[in-house]
């Protein structure tokens, strides 16, 4: 009798063993499907621009964006780490570091709320505006007072949020790109500005004297106008144009020529 009790622990055992094998397995085929392959080399795409070479919010808004959707974020916090560090060198890293780290530490003192049914499952814009804040003005108590530094520390935040609520609206367009049959207009267009910030890392690339990342723009925009129609490519075009102009402190004309590119995808169509 002993020797059956002991032989039907042994199986429960092994079938327990057996079961939680099979869950890890189906977990890290989770982290590298196609769709987390392009989040990711988008977070590290993203995470290397910056406004003007002085602000760099978008790795740290692309990383709680991340946690916001409660996607497993540890590979897109290396991959947003090692962005910065190449996009920005030491002092953007440790930067970026900093900031992610304060902003993990208050989501775990300071649960969030859960929300179902939604793209930000998690709120999580007031923590992150105030790591990004607390951060940027800290630097303020090792060097001189200014108050273009304070001022600044505000602008840093407030972008941060921004894009922050600007990717947790649209990362789900990126993970169920094939699954998902229908997109709202916010998050077509959010994820439009988002891969065109991605690409905006390439602009130091030119072939034959032509930006590759101005024609990867264009071309996104042309495609929203074809498939979804002049409103949807107007917006876009006019969205991406104003945010890459900023970006690159280019000339008002990029906002036209962004805006005039719907009308030749309504032409194409």
């Amino acid at each position: 009798m002993f020797q059956n009790i002991i032989d039907e622990e042994i199986k429960e055992n092994e079938s327990f063993d057996t079961e939680n094998k099979r869950k890890r397995n189906i977990n890290l085929k989770s982290l590298f499907s196609v769709s987390d392959f392009i989040l990711y080399a988008i977070s590290f795409m993203v995470s290397m621009v910056s406004f003007g070479g002085e602000f760099a919010p978008f790795g740290l808004a692309m990383f709680a964006s991340v946690c916001s959707n409660r996607i497993p974020a540890g590979i897109v916090f290396i991959t947003t780490c090692l962005g910065s560090l190449v996009g920005f060198g030491p002092n953007g890293f440790l930067s970026y570091l900093l900031s992610a780290l304060l902003f993990i530490v208050m989501t775990l003192i300071f649960r969030p709320k859960y929300q179902e049914d939604r793209n930000e499952k998690q709120k999580l814009g007031l923590y992150i505006l105030a790591a990004s804040f607390i951060v940027q003005a800290g630097k303020m108590f090792f060097t001189m007072f200014l108050v273009y530094d304070l001022l600044a520390s505000f602008v840093f935040a407030i972008l941060t949020y921004i894009f922050y609520k600007i990717f947790a609206n649209s990362i789900t367009v990126i993970k169920e790109y094939g699954i998902k049959q229908a997109f709202t207009v916010e998050e077509v267009i959010g994820a439009s500005l988002l891969l065109s910030i991605a690409i905006y890392s390439l602009h130091g690339l030119n072939i034959f004297g032509l930006s590759i990342s101005n024609i990867l723009s264009i071309m996104i925009v042309l495609f929203l106008g074809w498939k979804n129609g002049m409103l949807v490519g107007a917006t876009a075009g006019i969205t991406i144009g104003m945010v890459l102009g900023i970006i690159g402190s280019s000339s008002p004309v990029l906002v036209a020529s962004y805006a005039i590119s719907r009308n030749d995808s309504r032409n194409i169509k």
